[in-house]
């Protein structure tokens, strides 16, 4: 089975980052699992991953990749009709990732925290385990909510 070792920054964040080991038989809720205590997040909300294979900073390109999203967002609000994979269902080794791929990952549609994600590496493992391992934590992780003062409100 194959060992992903992932690169995950939240875009336009500098220095900031968490590398993230998930084996192959383990699904993208699972990444998300992990993507959600990796950046000390406190606050469900949906969320998708778009797998461009690319690097890319167009959103066009992003949103028009294969989507896998949250169990509740496979209805087809603002899906035009493209078909969606669940994020329950979708093992990380079904999607064909290579070492270099990057894609995308949006949590929370109101506040739209964008993250890349690269694929660092990928290895061989003789075990058949599930396992999903944050190995390194690299800046502070940003509010998930930002600090309004009681004038803004």
């Amino acid at each position: 089975m194959n060992q992903y070792q992932f690169k995950v920054s939240i875009m336009g964040i500098p220095k900031v980052y968490r590398i993230i080991e998930v084996s192959g038989n383990s699904t993208f809720d699972d990444l998300h699992d992990a993507i959600f205590a990796a950046f000390d997040r406190f606050d469900p909300h949906l969320y998708s991953f778009f797998i461009t294979k690319a690097d890319t900073k167009s959103f066009r390109a992003i949103t028009q990749a294969l989507e896998i999203t949250h169990p509740a967002g496979m209805d087809d609000f603002m899906g035009y009709g493209r078909k969606k994979r669940s994020t329950a269902k979708t093992k990380i080794d079904d999607v064909n990732l290579e070492e270099k791929d990057v894609f995308h990952y949006l949590f929370d549609f109101g506040d739209d925290w964008w993250h890349r994600i690269r694929v660092e590496s990928i290895k061989e493992s003789s075990s058949r385990k599930k396992s999903v391992l944050i190995v390194k934590s690299v800046g502070q992780s940003p509010p998930q909510y930002p600090d309004y003062d009681e004038e803004d409100e």
